[in-house]
């Protein structure tokens, strides 16, 4: 009749052990581990807003033609690199070519007379004009590119008409990027031109320096904010359109920071250990931003508390230490 006791009393202390907070075994009072401590102390630290944006390149251009005509080869798709000069799409030239020779041929025709004082000047001059146009309209008949770069879009194909202000391509220059964002016009004195910022896109991760080159006057009237453009200079490569987030200062506060190698994760939890008489005391901590290196510790540690950094072997909770 004892025998149900015992298993059931081994199940409850299962239970007990998995509703806990310790994610590491018991600890090995046996082993010594040698560890590096690092006493934590408030710190002067910049305050932090975080406003999200959208990368953009500085340097962009929609393509369309000068003229209207239909479209007869298009040489470029989307994600192209191209050069400056470089065919994109080929006009239909035929109604062009057929006008520039009849405006050809009837300055010529015109010219003759004025040399034979048979047609006024004011005459040749009128025919000229249409002869110049007929001239550029025919050269408009290829599209090229503006600059180097890629592109980004591509918005006709073969048999569309073009025509003056219908885009044909999207063209972006690839070498230098900037994080457009609305900013809260309470911090319009933290995001002013010329303030360097952190701004981290999200297809890399990256911390990447920026500086703020524009900054858009007036303030949206229903959100009650205003653009800023931050000119990126990013290691990695960004993509037009994707998601970044950009850090101003604005102001200063105290905060406790440890080494990112100080902090522990098991599962969603975050933890690190605490030297406390000759013995390691793990914390389950809450983490605030990330500052050049080091983890703010929003709690869980307190001032002047030394915490692990570094151990030459496994540290679990309650094992002896010796600090180095």
């Amino acid at each position: 009749m004892r025998k149900p006791v015992v298993v059931l009393s081994a199940v409850a202390a299962l239970a007990l052990y998995g509703c806990g907070h310790r994610t590491e075994p018991v600890a090995d009072t046996t082993t010594t581990v040698s560890v590096e401590t690092l006493t934590v102390h408030l710190q002067r630290t910049p305050e932090i807003f975080e406003v999200v944006g959208t990368v953009r390149p500085r340097v962009s251009a929609t393509i369309s033609a000068k003229v209207l005509a239909a479209v007869e080869e298009v040489a470029v798709k989307a994600g192209d690199v191209v050069t400056n000069g470089q065919l994109l799409a080929r006009l239909d030239a035929r109604e062009l070519a057929a006008e520039f020779d009849r405006a050809r041929a009837d300055y010529e025709r015109i010219k003759t007379l004025v040399e034979q004082q048979a047609a006024a000047p004011a005459e040749l001059d009128a025919v000229y004009a249409r002869y110049l146009v007929a001239q550029a309209a025919l050269s408009n008949t290829r599209v090229v590119a503006p600059f180097d770069g890629v592109i980004a879009s591509k918005l006709c194909d073969v048999g569309d008409m073009a025509a003056p202000n219908k885009p044909l391509f999207i063209i972006e220059q690839t070498d230098r990027y900037r994080l457009e964002a609305f900013v809260p016009e309470r911090y319009a004195a933290a995001a002013a031109i010329g303030k360097h910022v952190h701004v981290i896109p999200e297809v890399t991760g990256e911390k990447c320096q920026g500086v703020i080159g524009e900054s858009e006057p007036t303030a949206d009237t229903a959100s009650r904010s205003f653009l800023i453009k931050i000119d990126l200079d990013c290691r990695q490569p960004v993509k037009s359109g994707g998601f970044g987030r950009a850090q101003l200062i604005i102001g200063e506060r105290f905060a406790l920071f440890v080494p990112r190698e100080a902090i522990h994760v098991h599962g969603q939890l975050m933890y690190v250990f605490v030297a406390e008489n000759n013995r390691a005391t793990m914390r389950l901590v809450k983490l605030g931003q990330e500052y050049l290196g080091a983890v703010e510790i929003l709690s869980g540690v307190n001032p002047d508390e030394r915490v692990i950094v570094k151990a030459e072997g496994v540290l679990r909770d309650g094992a002896p230490i010796r600090t180095l």
